[in-house]
């Protein structure tokens, strides 16, 4: 049986917590965990750095760059949960579906886990693009509504102490108005799309769960819904974690609804394709904290170290 050590660089965040709890339940995995009274030692934190066979970072961008600069140790795998890695060419993105991704993780020693909105939609067009039905300009416009835990410890603070005027008041709000929201660079790269999406996300009062929504015009298209379909349905019929719906599936509908939080608590990830006179809607639902942050990262794990890609997340 394969024995990795790992250790969490900041494991008492969201996403250092959620994979805490999922490398608990993992048969291959022992945690290094550095004692409270010496957690700021920047020498002991230097050798766990070093000495783990993989460390997930899960730190703010220049804290993770930091960390990186402090391991010299070549066999040491680093899954970084920020953004800071993830269009740099020396990194390997960390979406093991996509198509040609999975070799490259497997003999990589530096994986950029994906945000969990590009999750949902690099996985919804990267096939499209790649098979030329989505031309690489097309005028991308994504939507998305996320609960409230995907910004953190201080954003769930605020959501969990909101009074009844408040909650009202942040039933839906509409976030990164300035248009220039971080994961744009992934979002452009990964898909190799010849322009930056327009990006704004809805953050909704309610802790985790999310839809990730991309319109198209048929006419701008070479291609159908239904080849879309059949593209997605090729591209992921392997897939343990990614379900391809039913093209225009209303059975998942409540009274016409697509809820966001039937994925949570898994890593698994839905995509829908919903059609009507050449109007075309892909949806992607996922766990933010889920496919979209810490199962992502366990998954690519599982992946670099040759195990069973479901390891500790089913």
């Amino acid at each position: 049986m394969t024995n990795i050590t790992a250790y969490i660089d900041g494991q008492y965040g969201t996403t250092g917590l959620q994979i805490q709890d999922r490398l608990a339940k993992h048969p291959n995995v022992s945690v290094l965990s550095i004692p409270e009274a010496q957690k700021k030692d920047p020498k002991l934190r230097k050798e766990y750095l070093n000495k783990a066979d993989v460390v997930f970072l899960c730190l703010p961008d220049d804290a993770s760059r930091e960390a990186v600069s402090l391991i010299d140790n070549d066999n040491t795998v680093v899954i970084d949960a920020s953004s800071a890695f993830r269009t740099d060419p020396s990194w390997v993105y960390g979406i093991p579906e996509l198509p040609n991704q999975r070799s490259r993780l497997k003999q990589t020693q530096r994986i950029a886990n994906p945000g969990c909105y590009p999750s949902g939609m690099t996985l919804l067009i990267t096939p499209l693009v790649q098979a030329g039905i989505v031309p690489k300009n097309y005028p991308m416009v994504v939507q998305a509504i996320t609960g409230y835990s995907g910004g953190g410890k201080t954003m769930i603070a605020d959501y969990r102490a909101f009074n009844k005027q408040q909650a009202e008041d942040g039933a839906a709000r509409l976030k990164n108005l300035d248009l220039n929201h971080k994961h744009l660079p992934e979002m452009q790269a990964i898909p190799e799309l010849d322009f930056a999406p327009v990006f704004v996300p809805t953050v909704g009062n309610f802790e985790q769960g999310m839809l990730v929504s991309i319109a198209l015009h048929g006419h701008l298209l070479k291609g159908s819904a239904e080849s879309i379909y059949q593209s997605l349905l090729t591209t992921y019929q392997n897939e343990p974690f990614v379900t391809v719906m039913p093209l225009n599936d209303e059975s998942v509908l409540n009274e016409g609804f697509l809820a966001p939080t039937a994925c949570n608590g898994t890593n698994r990830i839905e995509l829908f394709v919903y059609e009507s006179d050449q109007r075309i809607y892909l949806v992607a639902r996922l766990d933010n904290l889920g496919k979209g942050a810490s199962g992502a990262a366990v998954q690519n794990m599982n992946c670099r170290f040759n195990l069973d890609e479901t390891t500790g997340l089913l």
